[in-house]
């Protein structure tokens, strides 16, 4: 038996971009390594254990570690890590400049015991800082294996001075399986009657960055992004799509319903709005059955993208960039600068050759699970190499 503890994504804040890529590396690992054992540091357990599958234990923060309580001690917390054989830092994107204290235990814990680090497919964000940049590249000089889920995260490591071998991968949430998604219809979602139905799938934006961890955008920026999204949403309604807005968030101040309703409020047209679909598997099901989606968050892009689904991306995050340049279609993607008018052609062109988009992702897609295979394969035998 191989035991593996995965951490690096808010695992149990009810994101089901973060369950998915759990959810997709626990399905890649256990056909890689057959007797593997995952188990996951997530903030609410009980949810990780049901939606994905895997054991949980509970993520703590630095401050609780740090407070003389029992149960909490740093000493307590190591239990988790001496459990593995190997530890894995993953996505969704792991590294960015703050929280250095909480990446500070979470890199160096696991070489203080004599385990393996292992970063995976992780998200890199902008670190600009001098002290975050010596910081990283001293956590992830002794990592065992290191790849990047897009290009630009491989950059922005370079960017950083980090000088070993980095592989260009994918995201896991790639190994989705849909199948246990497909247990509703339509009819019971409330989508039945819709007969050209286009997703939008905002995300809960703030000038506090750091609380939503995104890029920094301006009050100003974000009511013109909502506005803007209203606009479009109105006019793909008038020209006889049927706009369905989808959360892929739900927790308090992060919830994207209540985004949702922001924009809906400033839209003149009708539309529909799913309830939570409380698994990544609905929502990649959910997601497949669109003429198109249009996606704020990421994993919005990605479950589509499976699916051989039309996507149009906004520009608010490195990460968005990153994964549609992976996938071929940076043309699809829309600043957040940009009027309404630049997106509503984006997404008309994305519809007049949804064929050949269909094609692209499916391909770029396939190419990145490949990439992933191998990688996971050099990873299972560095581990069982250390057994």
């Amino acid at each position: 038996m191989i035991r593996l503890l995965i951490y690096g994504g808010w695992y149990g804040s009810g994101n089901l971009g973060d369950d998915a890529i759990l959810i997709g590396l626990r399905n890649l690992l256990s056909k890689v390594i057959p007797d593997v054992e995952i188990a996951a540091l997530s903030i609410d357990v009980s949810q990780t254990r049901r939606v994905c599958n895997v054991e949980a234990f509970p993520l703590k923060s630095p401050r609780e570690l740090l407070t003389p309580r029992p149960g909490l001690e740093i000493t307590d917390y190591r239990r988790h890590f001496e459990w593995a054989d190997a530890c894995i830092l993953t996505g969704g994107t792991p590294i960015y400049d703050y929280d250095h204290i909480s990446r500070i235990i979470h890199c160096r814990l696991p070489r203080l015991l004599g385990k393996e680090l292992i970063c995976f497919g992780i998200g890199v964000k902008p670190v600009r800082s001098f002290h975050g940049k010596r910081l990283v590249r001293w956590l992830l000089k002794d990592a065992a294996a290191v790849s990047t889920r897009d290009p630009s995260s491989e950059r922005e490591l370079r960017k950083m001075g980090f000088e070993s071998e980095i592989r260009v991968t994918g995201d896991s949430a790639l190994f989705l399986d849909s199948e246990a998604g497909n247990t509703a219809t339509l009819e019971e979602l409330g989508l039945g009657q819709l007969k050209h139905p286009i997703a939008i799938c905002p995300r809960a934006l703030s000038p506090d960055h750091r609380a939503h961890y995104h890029a920094p955008l301006t009050h100003a920026t974000i009511t013109k992004l909502r506005k803007d999204i209203a606009t479009v949403a109105d006019r793909l309604t008038q020209t006889g799509y049927d706009v369905v807005f989808i959360p892929m968030h739900q927790a308090p101040g992060d919830d994207d319903t209540a985004e949702i309703t922001k924009i809906r409020e400033m839209m003149n047209e009708t539309s529909a709005v799913t309830v939570y679909p409380g698994s990544p598997q609905k929502a990649m099901w959910i997601l497949g059955r669109m003429k198109l989606v249009l996606g704020l968050r990421l994993h919005s892009l990605i479950l589509a993208a499976t699916a051989g689904v039309p996507i149009v991306g906004i520009n608010h995050d490195p990460k968005i960039r990153g994964f549609m340049e992976h996938a071929g279609t940076e043309d699809y993607l829309s600043g957040v600068e940009d009027p309404p008018e630049a997106l509503i052609h984006q997404i008309e062109k994305a519809l007049d050759n949804r064929t050949s988009m269909k094609r692209r992702l499916l391909d770029s897609c396939e190419r990145m699970r490949a990439k992933i295979i191998d990688e996971s394969q050099r990873i299972a035998e560095i581990i069982n190499r250390e057994r």
